[in-house]
């Protein structure tokens, strides 16, 4: 795994074994760190371009509701736009901020994200896809 960047609330690695982006959110997170470490990831995603994310939310702590709506509605846009076909998403155990994934959910149009409880669920279905 070569490590993009690392910091408390949010880590960005290449796996080259998957080619795959691995994105590890932790904490608390608000509308202006969801935009902030997407636009983020988008820049990495330039740097290194790949087909699928594991999407990492199940240390997230707090709701983003306020930027949901940015998440699902242009932030996964611009995924694919850039070559993301397949986003993993692993929700958090907690209520408020599985909602804000739930509603980001509803405005996202491609690439194609599913949503899974656990980290293994979610890797095994990505290695799966083409």
């Amino acid at each position: 795994m070569e490590h993009l960047f690392d910091t408390p609330p949010l880590t960005i690695s290449y796996d080259p074994t998957h080619d795959w982006l691995y994105v590890e959110w932790k904490g608390v997170h608000n509308a202006d760190s969801a935009k902030t470490g997407g636009e983020r990831i988008l820049s990495y995603l330039d740097a290194r371009p790949c087909h699928k994310m594991l999407n990492d939310n199940s240390q997230v702590t707090s709701d983003w509701e306020e930027g949901a709506r940015w998440v699902g509605g242009h932030y996964y846009t611009m995924l694919a736009e850039r070559g993301i076909r397949y986003v993993a998403w692993v929700c958090p155990p907690h209520w408020s901020a599985r909602r804000s994934m739930e509603t980001a959910m509803q405005f996202v149009t491609k690439p194609i994200v599913i949503l899974f409880d656990d980290l293994a669920s979610a890797y095994a279905w990505l290695l799966r896809q083409a």
